[in-house]
């Protein structure tokens, strides 16, 4: 991801939240990993509290999303990725799938923060570099797009964040890995992704 160290890198509390949509009723589970991992306190419940305007360690983040792959498997992490942009407040551009598939980019950006700093600011356009990117290309005269991603994520998380997104505005998108193309859970250092529609 460029030369920005992940230590440097944070990621915005209304995102932990996603994690806990995720598992449901079984937010004690969700909660023990990420209090384990030093995100947030603990409730009396149990359950992990944070605030959501916070910025967190990026890398105590991508350290929850090993441990849930580990220990409740990929479909789980795919579960947290549909889980992001359910409750999510589009900007007006989003207004059909071409536009949700490219703002995820910048709302990825919005998100994290380089030193405190969000990597991307709405007012000035700028994006900050070194966390890697959610692509979009758009084929031409085809329902089809292809998203190459090369952040530091699960794969299933981003397969199951872009299919989220395309189907708010696409009920019939569906979403692959492109087996031609390298996978991060392989040691590639990016994903490819097939959007497809009827």
């Amino acid at each position: 991801m460029n030369e920005v160290k992940l230590e440097n890198i944070q990621v915005l509390g209304a995102n932990l939240s996603n994690v806990l949509n995720a598992f449901g009723s079984f937010q004690l589970l969700a909660s023990r990993i990420m209090l384990e991992e030093g995100l947030g306190s603990e409730s009396a419940e149990g359950i992990v509290q944070f605030d959501r305007d916070r910025w967190y360690p990026v890398a105590r983040w991508l350290a929850t999303f090993e441990r849930i792959g580990r220990e409740y498997g990929e479909s789980m992490l795919g579960q947290v990725g549909l889980a992001v942009p359910k409750n999510a407040i589009f900007p007006p551009f989003v207004t059909d799938i071409d536009s949700a598939i490219k703002s995820i980019d910048i709302a990825y950006h919005m998100n994290h923060a380089l030193n405190g700093a969000p990597m991307f600011s709405p007012t000035t356009g700028t994006m900050t570099e070194g966390i890697g990117h959610y692509g979009y290309l758009r084929v031409p005269g085809k329902k089809q797009i292809i998203a190459e991603c090369n952040n530091p994520y699960p794969c299933p998380f981003d397969l199951h964040l872009i299919q989220a997104m395309a189907q708010r505005f696409e009920s019939t998108a569906t979403v692959t890995h492109d087996p031609t193309k390298p996978c991060r859970k392989h040691g590639g250092a990016s994903c490819t992704y097939v959007v497809r529609w009827v």
